[in-house]
């Protein structure tokens, strides 16, 4: 009984390594040590075949290739039983079974190297590349096509390879996600080796999501994710999402040379504060009243140069016009020299600005 359970303990563990040994980083030291061998197999058949055939090295080597491949042209063959002999014993017997062994040995390594590409195990060793680290909890998975879509869309990233860092996907990405060119790496972004993993110190731009934008408490693994990128080291421009406005300092502390709010609905938002960056301040300013904001005047004008109608707005102090309204059709920031006709006109404000649906109309008529 006892006997039986080694016996298929052992069983089982040559079973498992069979499936295990070709998966280990020594895939190529494996590889060179059968071709060597092999090498060294058809050389003792050359030999055997000049020693007994008389054949010439070319003759003897061409035979011996054609044997241990089974192509077999059968130009030339060992006709004595010497010749045979070895042939027998290191092509046929060894030489076949080993080249065979060689072939199923790359196959089972490029499958394997697929499966970890796959699954997010696969170390890519980017460089100059656009790193995502984190995903939204809710709706992930679309949030992070439209952001990729923008990424793809703006000329400035257009050529950047993406890595997205993240525990969520750890069977595979999604069909629409990995369509756009990216890679992913599965694993938590509060570990260093993962950060390590995906090259932080070679990224060209590092963007860390905040993973639930209602909960402050994802500045504070946020905080711990910048703070890990500071300590390797990142020649990155990194931008961050802040979930409560009082922590923007202390991320920037952290190494964040971007701080943004998440707006979850428009990750084109985040795009433009990564190739331009204040531009995320200009932007956020805009939802708070009290600050600069934008005004609607519906007041017709007809026939006028966009560009002499922004000079009237800006010197009389009545605001900076950034669209019109012409048909039920917002048109923003027309071209300079535009003749433009419209039923409203769409001003940017400075705090505490007041103007009047007079002053306007001034402007609109001079």
């Amino acid at each position: 009984m006892i006997i039986t359970r080694l016996l298929d303990r052992r069983w089982r563990q040559r079973r498992y390594s069979k499936y295990t040994r070709h998966y280990t980083p020594d895939f190529s030291v494996r590889l060179i040590k059968l071709l060597f061998l092999l090498l060294v197999l058809v050389l003792i058949d050359a030999a055997g075949m000049m020693f007994f055939e008389g054949q010439t090295l070319g003759d003897a080597l061409w035979m011996g290739l054609t044997t241990v491949t089974t192509v077999g042209y059968g130009d030339i063959s060992p006709t004595t039983t010497g010749g045979r002999l070895i042939t027998i014993i290191f092509l046929y017997a060894f030489g076949i079974s080993i080249l065979a062994h060689i072939v199923t040995e790359f196959i089972e390594h490029r499958l394997w190297i697929g499966a970890e590409k796959k699954n997010g195990r696969w170390r890519w060793n980017m460089k100059d590349h656009i790193l995502i680290i984190n995903t939204p909890t809710i709706d992930s998975d679309n949030y992070l096509r439209k952001l990729l879509q923008q990424i793809r869309m703006t000329p400035a990233l257009s050529e950047y390879p993406v890595q997205i860092l993240a525990d969520k996907f750890k069977d595979a990405l999604p069909k629409e996600i990995a369509e756009l060119g990216v890679v992913h790496f599965a694993g938590n972004a509060e570990n260093s080796e993962n950060l390590r993993a995906v090259n932080v110190s070679d990224a060209s731009y590092i963007i860390v999501i905040a993973s639930n934008y209602a909960d402050p408490q994802s500045d504070s693994l946020t905080f711990d994710v910048l703070d890990r990128i500071q300590e390797i080291g990142s020649k990155a421009m990194v931008l961050a999402e802040a979930v409560n406005d009082g922590n923007r300092k202390r991320l920037q502390r952290a190494g964040a040379n971007v701080v943004v709010r998440p707006i979850r609905a428009y990750p084109g938002f985040l795009v433009r504060s990564l190739v331009a960056p204040g531009t995320e301040e200009v932007l956020e300013d805009f939802f708070t009243h009290d600050n600069a904001h934008m005004r609607r005047f519906d007041i017709s004008f007809k026939d006028r140069c966009w560009q002499d109608l922004v000079c009237r707005f800006v010197t009389s102090g009545t605001g900076i016009p950034m669209a019109y309204v012409a048909d039920g059709e917002v048109r923003c920031n027309p071209d300079p020299t535009q003749v433009c006709s419209g039923d409203a006109i769409i001003t940017l404000l400075n705090e505490g600005q007041t103007v009047t649906d007079q002053q306007v109309r001034t402007c609109l008529n001079q």
